[in-house]
């Protein structure tokens, strides 16, 4: 049996195992990723990207990679059968996005195109990827005091290579049993140990079964079909989401790259076939008969619209568990993600989104233990932030599922209801709460606070008059970002307090703070009234150094900073830390706060 080592050993190569994949490898972590699946192996599941995770995309410069392979998602309308039942009434149609937010819409792709985005930044990365692979078996070895070597990986995982043959398709994620393995041995047998696990294997994940960890929730009686299809129609509105209130139930388009849509039905019990616990046995259907199925719910369910299917590149049914696990984390060294720890259904259109999420929270917080500038318990943050927001999906979910399913709510309330909850099925409003939002400084930016994500804002360098976007100022790099905003430079008090507070923050910040910290100047004054060799050393640098646009439209009076300035602290993954005052008091709790990581 052959060994190997790696720091971070992740188990399912579906958008959140690559998403948690490439920011660790992007950190100098070595990992080594596996997967069940064969290379290339067709399947469904999310396709839409909404306003937060472009954000994110951004973060990592993936966004320009995937936009021109997929569609914007810009408008929502809804339609419901007419007073006689016998044809749909259009209602008026709305932007999809209606909060302020830098990407006022939804990007939708295929799987293979989110994927494979994601797998050419692990590759430029260095990043390992290795398919298809089955884990046989997870152990911890005792962590005693003194650590010894061999304890530094304390975790250690069979892995079986298979042969082609013995490959899972993607359908095996609906495996109940718990095992999720081949008992056959593959190719190879390797044993790996590595200092962390993370479980991104889906609904029925494996790592989670074999840590006894429990889901709680709802496995609903709901059941949908959905296909991703090209149609010859005369229905008028293919290019907006839409939500159908038909003869046959509900029905949601949703439209993808070129000409493609994806159409959800919603189907009845007379549909389907259920094992002896109740869940949806997709075996007792063959696929030609799910298709038939589905396409002709759709087919109806749209009349009196002409529907033509001219292609049909997937289509499958599924049940809608919601459901979130007791924990995200074992013993600080076994974490999961995705569906894994949360399943939901796709009608709030967070799916993937909320995958990548966890990732994308969990990745740097690996990275700062691993590089030794955190303690171990910056781990717990991950199960504290994380769960809570599972959480509330799941209640929002439960409530715009069943308004469909029951047929109490209209197609006009599911798109008043997306409205209303906007800020955070975009995610932009997604909020933490944890040891690392310290929410004592709302007086000095009153209109943000510690625990959302940095909002946008557009900026000029001052060395150059290049425009800039406050959000590209917070790469996904590792680092904390600490933006100083002194107001009016022009005016000695502010000139002062700017100076204080870069003393200060010399004074107090170390090598191990130094390496961990990126430092930008926003000033409130004109391009024209003021130059970047204004601000004070350390903090003066051309490249560092910006104006914000003045008025109503400026950071300074959208974030409602304090007349005598104000520092804000942004974490690695872009979600605010701290708001300080600027001065020495503010420079010494923002180093005081890094040191207590």
């Amino acid at each position: 049996m052959r060994s190997s080592q790696t720091d971070v050993l992740i188990i399912g190569a579906g958008p959140s195992g690559l998403m948690a994949g490439q920011a660790l490898a992007r950190l100098g972590v070595k990992i080594l990723i596996v997967d069940r699946r064969l290379v290339g192996t067709q399947y469904g599941n999310a396709d839409g990207l909404q306003p937060r995770t472009l954000e994110i995309w951004q973060s990592y410069g993936m966004l320009d990679k995937i936009s021109p392979k997929s569609a914007a998602m810009h408008a929502m309308v809804s339609y419901e059968q007419d007073v006689e039942g016998k044809g749909l009434v259009r209602s008026t149609p709305s932007r999809n996005i209606v909060v302020t937010c830098r990407y006022p819409f939804e990007l939708t792709a295929s799987i293979d195109t989110i994927e494979q985005t994601l797998r050419m930044s692990l590759e430029a990365a260095g990043a390992r990827l290795v398919q298809p692979v089955s884990p046989l078996s997870i152990n911890i070895l005792t962590e005693e005091p003194g650590i010894t070597e061999e304890l530094t990986h304390p975790i250690r995982v069979v892995l079986n290579h298979l042969n082609h043959e013995q490959a899972y398709p993607a359908s095996h994620e609906l495996d109940t049993t718990g095992n999720g393995n081949s008992t056959e041995f593959g190719s190879e047998i390797e044993e790996v140990s590595a200092k962390y696990v993370i479980g991104a294997d889906g609904a029925y994940s494996w790592v989670r079964r074999q840590l006894g960890i429990q889901m709680e929730g709802d496995q609903t009686e709901y059941v949908w079909g959905v296909a991703d299809v090209i149609v010859n129609t005369n229905f008028p509105d293919l290019r907006f989401k839409c939500i159908v209130q038909s003869s046959t139930g509900a029905i949601i388009i949703i439209p993808r790259e070129e000409e493609k849509i994806r159409i959800y039905v919603q189907l009845s019990a007379q549909d389907i076939v259920k094992t002896q616990d109740g869940r949806l046995d997709k075996s007792a259907l063959s696929p030609e008969s799910i298709r038939a199925k589905v396409l002709s719910r759709a087919k109806v369910g749209l009349e009196p619209y002409l529907l033509e299917f001219r292609q049909v590149f997937w289509c499958t049914i599924f049940s809608v568990p919601q459901k979130v696990a007791t924990h995200f984390s074992f013993r600080d060294r076994i974490f999961i993600v995705g569906d894994a720890c949360h399943t939901h259904s796709p009608k709030a259109g967070q799916g993937a989104n909320a995958s990548m999420g966890d990732s994308h929270n969990l990745a740097w917080k690996i990275a700062y233990v691993l590089k030794g500038w955190a303690k171990t318990s910056l781990l717990d943050t991950y199960e504290v932030e994380r769960r809570a927001y599972a959480q509330d999906l799941i209640e929002l979910d439960k409530h715009i599922v069943k308004s469909l399913n029951d047929g109490t709510g209209t197609a006009a309330e599911y798109q008043h209801t997306i409205h209303q909850q906007n800020m955070f099925t975009s995610g932009i409003g997604v909020f933490y709460r944890s040891r690392l939002t310290d929410d004592g400084g709302n007086r000095y930016a009153v209109h943000l606070k510690a625990g959302e994500r940095l909002p946008p804002s557009r900026l000029v360098r001052l060395a150059d008059w290049h425009p800039m976007e406050l959000q590209d100022l917070t790469p996904s790099d590792g680092l904390f970002k600490i933006f100083v905003l002194p107001c009016d430079i022009r005016i000695p008090d502010q000139t002062a307090r700017l100076t204080q507070f870069s003393a200060a923050l010399s004074l107090y910040a170390g090598p191990p703070e130094t390496e961990r910290i990126s430092s930008f100047v926003i000033v409130n004054n004109s391009e024209e009234d003021v130059h970047w060799k204004n601000v004070p050393l350390p903090l003066q640098s051309w490249k560092r150094v910006f104006v914000s646009e003045l008025g109503e439209n400026g950071l300074y009076c959208k974030f409602g900073i304090s007349s005598a300035g104000a520092a804000i602290l942004v974490r690695p993954d872009g979600y605010i830390s701290m708001l300080a005052e600027l001065s020495d008091v503010g420079a010494g709790k923002i180093i005081a706060f890094l040191q207590d990581l």
